[in-house]
């Protein structure tokens, strides 16, 4: 699965424009105009799906066996650690489409942790 993810990623990134305003038409060039390139895309969209419901049954289970209890509390933190890390990722190729999708939930997340974004 993060096999799938690491090169189906590399491969979306050979021809991806990292610009507010070439994103959106970058996305669009791969989806239409590169061979398979829109297979590329929903197999790495939906292994992304995928390895998130891998980590939530990992997590799942080591609450059922206890696994955060001594003497693996250091191994439970740092579980939680990267999985916070997993989720600033996760965040970071949802808006690298730049869509209305992007947009608005890059909106929502944003004053989730710093308010309106208005008030700047």
């Amino acid at each position: 699965m993060l096999v799938n993810q690491l090169l189906t990623g590399i491969w979306l990134t050979m021809s991806y424009t990292p610009s507010a305003e070439e994103a959106f038409a970058s996305v669009e060039y791969i989806m239409r105009d590169v061979d398979y390139g829109w297979l590329l895309r929903y197999m790495h969209s939906t292994g992304a799906s995928a390895f998130f419901i891998v980590v939530y049954l990992h997590m799942m289970r080591a609450l059922m066996y206890g696994s955060y209890k001594k003497p693996r509390e250091l191994i439970w933190i740092f579980g939680m650690l990267i999985f916070i890390v997993l989720m600033a990722e996760a965040f970071v190729g949802y808006v690298l489409p730049w869509g209305q999708m992007s947009y608005w939930g890059a909106q929502v997340i944003i004053s989730l942790f710093w308010g309106d974004s208005r008030d700047w």
